[in-house]
């Protein structure tokens, strides 16, 4: 009686060091585990600064092609064909200008062959400044379609929106300052419409800034329909003289 009573002790000593060894194996593997995601995050993936500069520039570059796309466009559209030439921004900086080679006597406008060009002042206004549309129709569609580009990886669209912006604001300090090539945007649209150009200057600085604004604050409610109606004034200025 006696020995089988130590023997089923033994059993209960047994079963019961048997439970605790595995209490303790499991309760060490997740304390392990619970340690390795505590001290070893994944790494932060790495930028690709080759991608991102390439795609950039891309970027820029199209928004630059598309910019005087637009002159091309308009010129053809009513009915003229412009000649390139190259300029110097500031008075130092090469660039390209498309001239649509059509003067005016008050009203009446005349195109390089000596035929009359129909559409007058309001067409030569719509021609300088229809670089600046393409340019303002691109960066809403980018904004208004992805209000969070800033924290997108999206470095071609970054980079068309960057030289949109960039582009607007050489033009209007170089208006500002005077030191704005003759044959410019600005300074044939002012010069055809008969408004000064610093106001339009300023009609085309103010999209760039509201747009960067936009971009650095994407939940902001105004900012997008304050730089949707200084776009739509430039524009309506062609119908208003």
């Amino acid at each position: 009686m006696f020995g089988r009573r130590n023997a089923r002790s033994f059993q209960l000593l047994t079963v019961l060091a048997l439970c605790t060894a595995a209490l303790l194996v499991c309760t060490s593997s997740a304390h392990a585990q619970e340690m390795s995601l505590r001290f070893e995050p994944p790494a932060p993936p790495r930028t690709d600064w080759g991608r991102t500069i390439g795609l950039g520039t891309a970027g820029a570059v199209s928004a630059f092609v598309l910019h005087e796309s637009g002159h091309v466009l308009a010129n053809l559209m009513l009915g003229n064909v412009p000649k390139f030439s190259g300029t110097l921004v500031w008075g130092f900086l090469p660039f390209v200008v498309i001239r649509p080679r059509i003067t005016c006597d008050g009203d009446h406008c005349t195109k390089h062959n000596g035929e009359t060009f129909r559409s007058g002042r309001n067409g030569t206004y719509f021609i300088a400044t229809a670089g600046f549309h393409v340019q303002h129709v691109t960066d809403e569609v980018l904004l208004t379609l992805h209000p969070d580009l800033m924290a997108r990886d999206a470095p071609f669209q970054k980079g068309m929106l960057a030289f949109n912006v960039f582009l607007s604001t050489i033009y209007a300090v170089g208006a500002f300052t005077g030191l704005e090539d003759p044959h410019g945007d600005l300074a044939g649209a002012a010069r055809r419409s008969g408004i000064h150009e610093a106001w339009l200057a300023t009609v085309v600085l103010a999209p760039a800034v509201l747009d960067t604004y936009r971009y650095f604050v994407p939940t902001s409610r105004w900012a997008p329909w304050a730089s949707r109606a200084a776009k739509a004034t430039l524009f309506g200025l062609t119908f208003v003289f």
